[in-house]
């Protein structure tokens, strides 16, 4: 299987404290590899900082969890969607492999 077989890459935006405690009451985007039923198998935070560069931060306790059954969400309607290059550019910006 490769990485786009099976799987949907999402994007959701986000307003608060960031994970890392540097941005409060801002805003950014969450950014999912997720299986077509709502699993998130990948997730990381983007935001801007105040010079304009892009930090990203993985999130690894998303990992495995349902968007829908355990983040108690009806559908994936919230999530906009984006193409598998958008999220491994953001992948790249955190420090970590994007799987081949």
């Amino acid at each position: 299987m490769n990485a786009t077989d099976g799987y949907i890459f999402k994007r959701e935006y986000w307003v608060g404290d960031s994970r890392d405690g540097v941005i409060i009451n801002g805003d950014g985007y969450h950014f999912f590899r997720m299986l077509p039923v709502g699993l998130i198998l990948e997730a990381y935070e983007m935001y801007e900082n105040e010079e304009g560069d892009e930090v990203v931060t993985p999130l690894p306790e998303m990992n495995n969890v349902h968007w829908i059954n355990d983040l108690g969400f009806k559908d994936l309607e919230d999530l906009d969607e984006i193409d598998e290059r958008e999220f491994s550019r953001i992948k790249k910006r955190s420090g970590q492999q994007p799987q081949v």
